[in-house]
């Protein structure tokens, strides 16, 4: 699996918007296990998490985005494959996950987010 993240930054499929935050953010693995961190980037592709804990590469999980845009709220939430883990020190751990199927209300919030100033 490729990473939509490279050593030098984003490298999203071309002419593809990255919006650049940070917003609250959650990823679900399982029934059990959640994880809450924040969305650092995000792209029509997927989103890169900062979270405390590390996740392995082609694990599965439900991210979930909340953010404030013109004072209203917008929630996206998508599942995803982690396609890269790494650790930035103090931070946590940089995760980037790919996008597997956007829904109607998903698509909608993903657009209002990269459209956001």
């Amino acid at each position: 699996m490729e990473s939509f993240f490279s050593s030098a930054g984003p490298a999203p499929d071309a002419g593809a918007r990255v919006k650049v935050m940070r917003w609250p953010a959650r990823l679900r693995l399982d029934p059990a296990t959640t994880l809450n961190g924040r969305a650092i980037q995000i792209s029509s592709s997927g989103v890169s998490l900062l979270l405390p804990r590390s996740v392995r590469e082609g694990e599965r999980g439900l991210v979930r985005v909340d953010a404030f845009i013109s004072g209203n709220p917008v929630r996206l939430q998508a599942s995803g494959n982690v396609v890269c883990c790494a650790c930035v020190g103090m931070e946590g751990f940089r995760i980037s996950m790919r996008f597997a199927s956007l829904d109607a209300d998903a698509l909608t919030a993903l657009d209002t987010l990269l459209h956001a100033r």
